[in-house]
């Protein structure tokens, strides 16, 4: 049994230790037991974390029940959603490290002997499961669950009869263009979000939560059950007793993480068509557990995995019909042939003997290999002379008529730049908008474009203009668009010397992003103008220390 904890509350020497767990009420009994920590991000603020206190009092229940002793602390859990557009966005990637450096300190300073992790949203999830590779210890996650979506089949723009929260900024650019009314786009913001839980749509947040079930540290068939859904309650039981079994067996964080563990979970994200901000955290995933993987492995490993499940943004489906058609364990069903199933997970069995229970309830939502939505995969890797580090888009969220796209550059400094000049109608159907300054570095932060992307697919330009920027994307965005862009423009990256009109070309089915008629070496001779901000507090700290985008933008924990 895995039990470290002993060190520090057996013999008079620790007499000290115990004193102070009785005086917060803990009993002989229980500090006899292994001690399980509990990491809840809850927070009434973030409506994906709402539910994790409740959620909470069931994994203790689960541990209590199985012979352990829980004990709780918090971490943080910024909302990408209320954070976007705006300055607050340059501080959620960076939160991604502060959790595992929370997780790491509390775990290690108190010796605990088992790790749950309570999460939703976009960098909770990543930051939790990287805290878990440092500790190493006994580790089983347990998310909040997505939404359930809103309802509107009248001039749905997914083509289905649910929406969610990412058509509010998209009907933000249909309200500019005429397209809707003032009564229309109130309507849409009292009903695309009718619960508490994770957006309703495969943004960051369920893709990470869907990708750590892939992976094997989440409970099979647990990360599409809705927020609201009473199974919730019986999952984080479960979970907790899970835990304990673990622990029992002596089965770490590493020995369910590894390469295959990892490689399995690129190809369920490219089979579902999961978020471009995948490729930032499992990069930095791997790098936590000290395994080599770099993005054009990444890139490799996606483009042999065809786009499987129709869900927003790249189809009409929600996560409420993924779960109803089976979830992760049935998608994962479907790739049998191409995952590794010998991977140990939580359950202390395999992959595929975990996978024997599940079935596909509906196969229009998730598709089989040789009936895809789409034969190009998820997620592409691109590189050329603009992107020689490479560059992160979506093809399964690309209209067909977007995937090669050539047209002259104009040129936005920064977000906020982009997003006046969008909303004053400087750009024009063919251009290919450039948004620089705004990397792991320069923004500093990664801020996501989302904004910029969906005004842009609100005003009918989606696929008739192109954004590119050394930032991120929203899980949610659909569109012609390319991040990620490496080097980024503080790093020198080529894109910071781009000028208005130069011609741009996305090739995004031969992998490629150039600007063909471009000297990069000549233009670095000329110089350029920097343009990017100072900062002060943690975000100093970061620009100082975080790596590029390509290398998953982690601050080196080695």
């Amino acid at each position: 049994m895995f039990n470290r904890s002993r060190d520090i509350l057996r013999g008079p020497e620790w007499a000290n230790v115990r004193a102070l767990y009785k005086s917060s009420g803990f009993s002989n009994a229980e500090l006899e037991k292994p001690i399980i920590g509990i990491v809840n991000s809850f927070n009434s603020i973030c409506p994906g974390h709402m539910n994790l206190k409740q959620l909470t009092q069931k994994v203790k229940e689960g541990i209590y029940a199985s012979g352990g002793t829980p004990v709780e602390f918090g971490t943080i859990g910024a909302c990408d959603g209320i954070a976007m557009g705006h300055r607050g966005m340059r501080y959620v990637l960076p939160t991604r490290e502060m959790i595992a450096n929370d997780i790491e300190a509390m775990i290690e300073a108190h010796r605990l002997d088992g790790l749950v992790l309570l999460g939703s949203c976009d960098k909770i999830v990543p930051g939790m499961l990287m805290g878990a590779m440092r500790v190493n210890v006994p580790t089983v996650f347990v998310n909040g669950g997505p939404t359930l979506p809103g309802r509107m089949k009248e001039g749905n723009p997914y083509g289905g009869e649910y929406i969610d929260h990412s058509i509010i900024q998209q009907s933000e650019g249909a309200l500019k263009s005429g397209a809707i009314d003032q009564e229309k786009f109130n309507w849409i913001e009292d009903h695309a979000v009718p619960t508490i839980g994770s957006c309703a749509m495969l943004g960051t947040a369920n893709t990470m939560c869907c990708l750590a079930e892939a992976i094997g540290l989440a409970l099979p068939g647990s990360a599409a059950v809705p927020a609201v859904y009473s199974r919730r309650l019986s999952i984080a039981f479960d979970s907790g007793r899970t835990i304990m079994n673990l622990v029992h067996k002596e089965i770490l964080a590493k020995d369910i993480i590894t390469k295959d563990a990892i490689i399995n979970a690129i190809k369920v994200n490219s089979a579902i068509g999961g978020s471009t901000n995948a490729v930032l955290h499992l990069l930095a995933l791997a790098h936590e557990a000290e395994i080599s993987l770099d993005i054009f492995e990444f890139g490799e490993i996606s483009k042999s995995i065809p786009h499987l499940v129709p869900m927003i943004p790249a189809g009409q489906y929600t996560l409420l019909d993924f779960y109803e058609a089976g979830g992760v364990p049935a998608i994962m069903k479907e790739l049998r042939s191409q995952l590794s199933l010998d991977c140990m997970t939580c359950t202390s069995k395999t992959i595929e003997e975990n996978l024997q229970m599940f079935k596909n309830y509906n196969n229009d939502v998730i598709r089989s290999l040789d009936k895809p939505v789409h034969t190009r995969g998820g997620i592409a890797i691109l590189k050329g002379n603009l992107a020689p580090d490479g560059a992160v888009t979506k093809p399964s969220a690309i209209p067909i008529e977007a995937l090669y796209f050539q047209g002259p550059a104009r040129i936005y400094e920064s977000e906020q730049e982009a997003l006046n000049g969008i909303r004053g109608n400087q750009v024009q159907p063919g251009d290919v908008i450039v948004i620089r300054n705004e990397g792991p570095k320069g923004g500093p932060g990664m801020p996501e474009m989302y904004k910029a992307m969906k005004l842009l697919v609100g005003m009918n330009l989606g696929s008739k203009v192109c954004v590119i920027t050394d930032g991120r994307f929203s899980g949610s965005n659909n569109g012609c668009f390319v991040g990620h862009i490496c080097p980024e423009a503080i790093d020198d990256g080529p894109i910071a010397y781009l000028k208005n009109g130069d011609m741009i070309t996305v090739d995004v089915m031969r992998d490629s992003i150039d600007a063909p008629n471009v000297d990069f070496e000549q233009r670095r001779k000329e110089g350029r103008k920097v343009s990017y901000q100072s900062v002060k507090g943690y975000l100093y700290q970061y620009r100082k220390n975080v790596k590029a985008a390509s290398e998953g933008a982690v601050i080196p924990s080695r």
